[in-house]
């Protein structure tokens, strides 16, 4: 089929010049069918009722091929397989209830793209098309683009998405806000749809752009809306607070019409697909965060189309514009509890111990959607990460050394140290086992010093690579002393001397010398170091 420029040639050659078609196929280099088919159609056109309007149509409308007979040539039987897999996928994630997770027709292309493979987004649509079958035609609606000023107006929206933590299927709300000027997105994952989360989800946007935004828009949420008075929208204390601390305006969209927010009814189902459709298997609530913050990050640098190729100069717009950070709302409940027989307190079926010279006091907890804080008085006596599986036990070893140092006997039979590391519940059982004793009141030694059970196993590693045998309490805690580093004073240099840290250590060394010496039954060395 010939281009529209070549098919007005060859009538106009025919028409004015008058040559003949064997001419017309010399002169142009153009096959001698091509030219009869085209003056054919041109005879036809002239020959009809109204041949003005037919030789318009032939003059003017641009040459079709006919395709309906074409068949995709870079479809290979290995691409028709990624493809069926990743279909695959999407329907066994809409049967464990993660349809909103699923790959577009994009994302296969994308990742068929990522493996090597060479072929257009047209055949991917065209093959997934033919798959499908039994979907209605959506019908089309239009819209109406909105133009922001810079800094002017963040969306915020609520989405779900469900994720493999630790190998648990677990629902998370996915708390996302939208730049209406730059569509640069920030997105954070919590446990509820609630009031704490609603709060932290704010704050957190607040801090990582370090500024605030002019206005807020809220769809009818309710942790945003406490109340309708007269057909006007009464706002939550939550939000009232938020709003007079840092400066903001807000607004909320009209009941069912979440198109008044713009694309960010877009924002969170592309959030959401792009940080979880391909990876939902997590070891923890801050891994899932962490790759979601990473992929935030990744869409709002992306360029290389004409919708994203000013993005980051208007994500600056937009950070520049933004008001002053006031700094770290405090996004907590405080509650009051009573410390328990076991040194714990209780909060929603689930336990959270403290120092075990606190049972039977009064403490103040505050709450937060991812930890709790335990104080006591002005003391802050332990932190947790907050616990969402009723009947658990969220208890630490350091907070029953006291009890334990009088009763070591319960050590190893307690709850509490089945919970303690493995690499510490090992290092007892090659070096203390015998004494249960001398390993609490190593650990009791440690805490009041500042020392971790971290430090004690690194140590302990140490003492083994240079040849002890049989590690003793004195020789961990003459090691530690030896390894530990200076603190820095008030002009910023060390308050230790590297002169006498080198001479702390070499005291050290000599001092676990004679130590295991004297283990060893050396009665020469105990009369070199008569005070050990």
């Amino acid at each position: 089929m010939k281009t529209m420029v070549e098919r007005q040639s060859i009538i106009h050659i025919y028409r004015v010049c008058g040559y003949s078609k064997r001419r017309i196929s010399r002169e142009l280099h153009i096959s001698r069918h091509t030219v009869d088919t085209i003056l054919s159609e041109y005879e036809a056109a002239i020959h009809k009722g109204n041949p003005e309007e037919a030789l318009s149509d032939l003059l003017t409308v641009e040459p079709k091929y006919d395709s309906s007979k074409r068949r995709p040539r870079r479809l290979t039987e290995d691409i028709k397989e990624e493809i069926d897999l990743c279909l695959k996928k999407n329907a066994s994630k809409a049967a464990m209830g993660l349809r909103k997770q699923r790959m577009l027709k994009k994302d296969i292309h994308l990742l068929l793209l990522s493996k090597g493979y060479r072929i257009s987004y047209a055949t991917v649509c065209s093959y997934i098309k033919k798959i499908e079958t039994g979907k209605e035609k959506k019908k089309s609606e239009a819209f109406i683009r909105l133009y922001y000023e810079p800094g002017g107006i963040v969306k915020f929206d609520w989405g779900e998405v469900l994720l493999f933590i630790d190998g648990v299927k677990t629902k998370f709300y996915l708390a996302v806000f939208t730049f209406g000027h730059s569509n640069g997105r920030h997105a954070y994952l919590f446990r509820h749809q609630n009031t704490l989360a609603f709060m932290e989800s704010h704050r957190n946007f607040f801090r990582d752009i370090h500024g605030v935004p002019a206005m807020m828009v809220y769809d009818n949420i309710r942790v945003a809306v406490k109340d309708f008075v007269g057909g006007e929208k009464k706002p939550t204390e939550s939000l009232m607070r938020m709003s007079g601390f840092y400066c903001f305006e807000y607004r909320f969209c009209n009941i069912r019409a979440g198109w008044e927010k713009g694309h960010v009814e877009r924002s969170v189902e592309y959030a959401r697909r792009k940080a979880f459709c391909l990876r939902e298997h997590f070891g923890d609530i801050r891994s899932a965060q962490d790759h979601l913050s990473q992929t935030c990050g990744q869409m709002n640098g992306e360029s290389g189309s004409l919708s994203t190729a000013d993005k980051s100069s208007h994500l600056e717009a937009d950070l520049a514009s933004l008001k002053p950070f006031p700094g770290n709302l405090g996004c907590f409940e405080a509650h009051e509890h009573t410390v328990d027989k076991w040194s714990t307190i209780s909060m929603k079926n689930v336990h959270y111990s403290v120092p075990d010279r606190l049972v039977g006091e009064r403490v103040q907890v505050k709450v937060y959607s991812e930890k709790i804080v335990i104080l006591h008085g002005k003391e802050k006596v332990a932190a947790h990460q907050r616990s969402y599986r009723g009947g658990d036990w969220c208890i630490e070893l350091e907070h029953y050394l006291r009890t334990l140092s009088r009763k070591p006997g319960a050590l190893t039979h307690s709850v509490v140290w089945h919970k303690a590391p493995e690499e510490l519940r090992r290092l007892y059982e090659i070096h203390f086992k015998d004494d249960n004793r001398a390993f609490v009141l190593l650990l009791a030694y440690a805490g009041e010093k500042g020392f971790s059970e971290t430090d004690i196993i690194k140590t302990c590693k140490e003492l083994t690579g240079r040849g002890v045998r049989k590690i003793s309490p004195e020789q961990v805690k003459a090691m530690l002393h030896g390894n530990l580093q200076p603190d820095a004073g008030e002009d910023g240099q060390a308050s230790i001397l590297p002169g006498q840290q080198q001479k702390i250590e070499r005291e050290a060394e000599d001092t676990l010398e004679g130590i295991t010496a004297l283990m060893a039954g050396s009665s020469e060395m105990c009369n070199i170091i008569p005070n050990i």
